[in-house]
């Protein structure tokens, strides 16, 4: 292990130390020796003293050309000593002269550079020399010796002790800035392999994305961004600027509303639709989300802008709408057919009670049919909006007989029970229509995903202001791990799909957005293999939206 403050052996490091050290001590010697020749030219004489001044003077020419690297560690030290030397013959050829506070530089060297050792020869070899003088100079001690002889070993001490415990001081920080270098090094390359992949990652996908300092400057954007709007990868802020129409595809947008620019500002959103124009001079349909980020004291540092090309699912969507608003218009005259014959053939006054009673029940659900087409075909014209709602007061318990017997054969048909534990006359804000479909769509669940002969109960009741419809079955359940789903649309169970029983996973969710529009609640208890439990809650001043 190298000494404190030593230098590595093997660099031209170590030679320019030695050699500024030492020519410091040699300027500090022209001084000495100028002060002398000036004011006490007769020191300068004594052979002693100019054999010292000489001594250091070769010994300084000799360091300057020595390559000191390529010698062992410790011939440095013989530098050192020799101008403790050179400084004791000048302090024996004259005591009086005051060389002795040049000891502090060899002092210093040799502390700095081979710690207590270093220290210890030099404040030694001083002090041998301080009393060497005093002894050949044949003084008596006296009180007037004391600085010379005897503080000046102690001051050396203290020189010494002060450059050790510095040099060490040093050496630890140098190591703990070798640490610190190695650390910030390492963070620096995993930051620099963070970025890299954080890019491939962003290129990789499919959306464009822009990272937005807190400043509102683009600081990264990926290749799906670029593409999508014609940049170059490496300048985002270009997006400022540029074209694009309001989702009427013929409003032009301002360069503030441009969704770059709102993310800038700060602003969030989610899903804006614009549309932009493309290299083949059509128009592209982009949705848009924004939102802000924080850094770790919770204080602003940006935005992200997420967009993706949804002209594809727009153009799906429309075409999907044009189909369902073609097939409603289609329906609509074959079953104003049927209804017409129904209602000729109830005109019949020798029509069997049990014909007839089949008869109305088909006309009244032939009505529904009419009107649910008629519903489908508004929402087919207007895609963006929910249907509207009819408030109007009526009698739930009447809505669950009619329900449960239009739905009579096909619990027939399996051998299911449906029983109605209670029809009370509850008098609520509703719309019947809506709310039928809804007790529709609950009670063919119950049929539906029930076992052969099974039973299923309804019941409707209010109190203080609350009506509850509950509808219980007997049948294969919902496993809990499912349950969070069902109202996702197009969600069917993993049991479901892979039996016989057909449906498309709508029911459930229309039913709860239904519910909610009335201001009411849908809940689902369910055990798998047990049944499942559906509560309505609703409030009967009529609380929904108009």
């Amino acid at each position: 292990m190298r000494a404190s403050g030593e230098p590595q052996r093997g660099s031209v490091t170590l030679d320019r130390s030695v050699i500024l050290s030492q020519l410091l001590f040699g300027v500090a010697l022209i001084v000495v020796v100028f002060t002398l020749q000036a004011f006490a030219p007769g020191s300068m004489a004594k052979p002693l003293v100019l054999t010292g001044v000489v001594l250091a003077f070769v010994v300084t020419g000799v360091t300057v050309v020595t390559p000191w690297h390529r010698l062992p560690r410790d011939f440095v030290m013989i530098v050192p000593v020799l101008d403790i030397v050179a400084i004791g013959l000048m302090r024996i050829g004259d005591p009086g002269i005051g060389v002795g506070l040049l000891w502090i530089f060899p002092t210093l060297w040799l502390s700095s550079y081979f710690g207590v050792r270093g220290a210890i020869i030099a404040v030694g070899s001083a002090s041998v020399l301080v009393w060497t003088s005093e002894i050949l100079a044949d003084r008596e001690f006296a009180s007037a010796a004391v600085p010379g002889v005897v503080l000046l070993p102690i001051a050396l001490l203290f020189v010494a002790t002060s450059a050790v415990l510095s040099s060490r001081r040093a050496a630890a920080q140098r190591v703990l800035l070798r640490s610190q270098a190695t650390q910030l090094e390492r963070a620096l390359r995993r930051a620099s392999r963070q970025e890299a992949l954080l890019a491939d990652v962003l290129n990789a996908v499919d959306f464009g994305v822009v990272r937005l300092d807190r400043d509102g400057r683009g600081a990264i954007m990926n290749a799906a961004y670029a593409r999508l709007y014609g940049l170059e990868i490496g300048r985002p802020d270009d997006a400022r600027h540029g074209t694009a129409f309001a989702e009427d595809r013929a409003t032009a947008l301002d360069a503030r509303e441009l969704p770059f620019n709102r993310a800038a500002d700060g602003e969030e959103f989610d899903d804006v639709i614009t549309w932009i124009p493309t290299e083949r001079h059509e128009l592209a349909a982009v949705a848009a989300t924004a939102r802000r980020l924080f850094d770790v004291d919770n204080e602003p540092d940006g935005s992200v802008l997420v967009v993706r090309d949804v002209t594809a699912e727009l153009r799906a969507i429309r075409a999907r709408d044009d189909l369902v608003a073609s097939v409603s218009h289609e329906l609509r005259t074959p079953m104003t057919s049927v209804l017409g014959y129904i209602e000729l053939s109830l005109d019949d006054p020798g029509l069997p009670a049990p014909v007839r009673r089949n008869l109305e029940i088909m006309e009244r659900n032939g009505e529904r049919m009419l009107e649910l087409i008629a519903s489908i075909l508004q929402s087919a014209r207007q895609a963006d909006a929910p249907p509207l709602l009819q408030f109007v007061d009526a009698d739930l318990g009447s809505i669950v007989r009619d329900s449960v017997e239009s739905l009579r054969p096909r619990s027939d048909e399996r051998s299911i029970t449906v029983t109605i534990t209670t029809a009370e006359r509850v008098i609520a804000r509703v719309d019947p229509f809506r709310l039928r479909q809804v007790v529709d769509n609950l009670l063919s669940n119950a049929i539906k995903y029930n076992d052969e002969g099974g039973e299923v109960s309804i019941g409707v009741t209010a109190d203080d202001g609350t009506a509850w419809i509950v509808v219980r079955d007997s049948g294969i359940g919902i496993p809990e791990a499912e349950l969070p789903k069902i109202f996702d649309r197009f969600f069917r169970s993993e049991s479901v799909r892979q039996g016989s029983v057909h449906g498309s996973g709508l029911g459930l969710g229309i039913a709860r957005d239904f519910v909610e529009r009335h201001g009411g609640r849908l809940s689902i208890e369910s055990e798998e293999g047990v049944g499942t439990t559906v509560i309505v809650t609703l409030p009967t001043a009529g609380q929904g939206e108009p």
